[in-house]
């Protein structure tokens, strides 16, 4: 698992709690966002304050329009309660900017108690991105990164594989070439094709378009 910091993130003394985690840590300058988790997921960490202050300022909407056009898995984390601040700020704002945040930006919310609990966060966000990337739906516009995940992207396009039959595949055959070359009798040993799925799959592979 990897953490890549925004160098600009040392005075806040984060770093000093991840370095108790068995995880890779790289810092560096980051272009959008604060911190990025195993090259895919992108967060702006925002405690509540700043993140009111980053309303009043603009700043926020914009980090939200970069974070949206430049990082494919964008997520805001805010530390703290931004209705409990010295500040003195109309709840409704902060009630518009979090929807506007979700609704018009696509962009999740995640609110944490502390720094202690923002790393569990980021714990749990990296372990569970590890976990499932292999496993989750990859069509509908989505353009992977990683090698396995172009693989198993690819492998979706074939008729009546998804997720999980796409895994099996790799698995199995450990590379998309040999799956792409295989006959219909290699393709029904993998557990979840039959005789007419794995039919369909030649047929695709095999007919020519004149």
């Amino acid at each position: 698992m990897k953490i890549t910091v925004d160098y600009r993130e040392k005075a806040s003394g984060f770093i000093d709690l991840l370095k108790n985690e068995d995880i890779i840590i790289e810092v560096k300058n980051v272009l959008y966002g604060d911190y990025i988790i195993n090259n895919s997921i992108t967060i702006e960490r925002k405690t509540a304050k700043d993140f009111l202050i980053s309303i009043i300022d603009g700043r926020l909407f914009n980090q939200l329009s970069n974070l949206r056009k430049y990082c494919t898995n964008p997520l805001l984390l805010i530390e703290g309660n931004p209705y409990k601040t010295d500040l003195n700020f109309e709840n409704m704002a902060i009630k518009g900017a979090l929807i506007s945040t979700q609704a018009i930006w696509y962009i999740p919310v995640i609110f944490s108690r502390s720094k202690e609990d923002t790393k569990d966060i980021f714990m749990m966000i990296s372990r569970q991105d590890e976990s499932y990337t292999d496993v989750v739906p990859l069509r509908g516009g989505y353009r992977p990164k990683r090698l396995k995940s172009k693989q198993l992207y690819l492998l979706q396009g074939l008729p009546q594989v998804g997720p999980m039959l796409a895994k099996r595949l790799i698995e199995h055959f450990k590379s998309v070439s040999k799956i792409m070359n295989a006959s219909i009798e290699e393709l029904t040993e993998v557990e979840g094709i039959g005789m007419v799925s794995a039919e369909k799959i030649r047929e695709v592979l095999n007919i020519e378009i004149l």
